[in-house]
């Protein structure tokens, strides 16, 4: 009885210890659950990163965010950091902001942002839109951008239809973009030069009547490339408020009352809502390095370079197949950028001189003008003056380079190789020595070079004579004597 005593005090502590855990850790489960509801109870905001160029891998990621937040979000925000970007792409994050059944609320942030170029355009789209600190907007005059020679720019204004209420602003502005465009001639750049302006102007006035922001400055900021701090923004009724941060984001965005794209109105009520980051999916950020034009044009070169080394190698399998890899993704990320074909027919032109000049005796003529041919039609390929979206000069000089070298040296390699005497096959055999198998009136068989042939000669020879090939006929090989074996 003492022994079973004794265990039972012994006991007691433990039992004390593990209830006081289990009560703890219900608890803390207690404590989650009601951080969870409470977060709930504010609702959800997807939160989505547009920085850098806007190009079409970006657009998708956002538009995709914000058809996703439909169903699972009650807003959606864009961090937005960009120098500009294309017009299709800006037009697609546009669309799907004005058709977006949910909020968006576009902050340009972190703390010395941008929203230049098409940025400006989208923050005029947003439903809310907030700046950090240090952070401007502005500069929305429309550059060149795409086409082929001779047609006319494109700005952001062109392209997509919008469908709208009939009379709206917005219906004006897409009516105007509807509108055939007319070659682009010698003379009339200016004339040009005015109607992208002025169709930038009706759309970006659109987008300032739809939200009520100010139309003046927005027209400034198209026609004289204008610029406004964080602080000139919300004075000149730009941008709603500043928020130096996603969470005062969203309390200052609390309260307030917008349209939807159905015509609805709805009050925001975001404070301490549970923020969740849309994040890039592996093949979009593939697709995004890709589209990189440096990265593109590299692509690009490094298949020409895998081609020509496999045909100066017979057809190597390995760098064949390599090389049209790479040349098939660089000719679909090209794709998705405005192209100049001029500079497109200047670079194919670079490497027909450069093949050239491997056959022809130019004395380096035709390589430097390969050479040249090269750099400027890589430097014109990409027809935009969009910061991001251009090739640099560094990496057209140093592809150039790589390209008149490669080709240089690899046609140089094929034609030595042509030209060196045949080693191998039946042509191989001519002066190779061997020895006589079995002989008879004339003719026998010898072994030449590990292989048994017919062989025909007119000495008297005996087995085990050591023999030279003389020619090859079909499979008999005529041979004289070399000495005996």
């Amino acid at each position: 009885m003492l022994r079973l005593s004794s265990a039972k005090l012994l006991l007691t502590p433990v039992r004390l210890l593990c209830a006081g855990l289990i009560a703890l850790g219900a608890v803390m489960l207690a404590a989650g659950a009601l951080a969870r509801q409470a977060e709930s109870a504010n609702g959800t905001v997807h939160l989505v990163s547009l920085q850098g160029a806007i190009g079409p891998a970006r657009a998708g990621h956002v538009v995709r965010a914000i058809e996703r937040a439909a169903s699972e979000a009650d807003a959606v925000i864009i961090e937005m950091d960009t120098p500009g970007g294309l017009v299709d792409a800006m037009r697609d994050i546009n669309n799907a902001i004005l058709a977006s059944p949910v909020p968006v609320i576009v902050h340009v942030a972190p703390t010395g942002a941008r929203a230049t170029s098409a940025g400006a355009y989208i923050l005029y789209a947003a439903h809310v839109a907030a700046m950090a600190p240090g952070s401007t907007v502005g500069a929305a005059t429309p550059v060149t951008m795409g086409g082929a020679p001779g047609s006319p720019p494109q700005t952001p204004d062109e392209g997509e239809e919008e469908s709208n209420e009939p009379g709206s602003a917005l219906e004006e502005a897409a009516r105007q973009r509807s509108e055939p465009a007319t070659r682009q001639a010698p003379g009339n750049d200016e004339a040009m030069r005015n109607k992208m302006v002025n169709d930038s102007v009706a759309y970006i006035r659109a987008l300032a009547e739809l939200r009520g922001r100010n139309g003046d400055w927005a027209e400034r900021a198209v026609r004289e490339g204008v610029s406004l701090t964080y602080s000139e923004a919300v004075n000149e009724n730009v941008a709603d408020f500043v928020a130096g941060s996603t969470s005062e984001l969203l309390t200052l965005a609390s309260g307030r009352t917008v349209m939807l794209g159905d015509g609805s109105e709805i009050t925001l009520a975001l404070e301490g809502a549970a923020v969740e980051r849309a994040e890039m999916s592996l093949p979009t950020q593939i697709l995004t390095v890709i589209t990189d034009p440096n990265i593109a044009f590299l692509v690009l070169n490094l298949g020409f370079i895998g081609l020509l080394v496999s045909f100066y190698n017979g057809l190597e399998p390995i760098t064949f197949v390599a090389g049209l890899i790479c040349i098939i993704v660089g000719l679909y990320a090209l794709n998705t950028l405005p192209l100049n074909y001029a500079g497109a027919a200047l670079i194919v032109l670079g490497l027909g001189l450069l093949i050239a000049e491997v056959f022809v005796a130019s004395y380096g003529l035709l390589a430097l003008g390969g050479v040249i041919a090269f750099a400027i039609g890589a430097l014109m390929l990409v027809d935009t003056d969009v910061e991001g979206l251009r090739i640099d000069w560094p990496m057209v000089l140093v592809m150039s380079a790589i390209m008149g070298v490669s080709v240089l040296l690899a046609g140089s390699y094929g034609l030595a190789a042509q030209a060196r005497k045949v080693v191998t096959g039946r042509e191989g055999l001519t002066g190779a020595t061997g020895t006589v198998l079995s002989w008879l009136n004339g003719a026998g068989h010898v072994q030449v070079e590990g292989e048994r042939w017919q062989a025909v000669s007119s000495e008297d020879l005996q087995p085990g004579d050591t023999v030279k090939v003389v020619s090859v006929d079909g499979l008999t090989v005529k041979v004289k004597s070399s000495g005996r074996g």
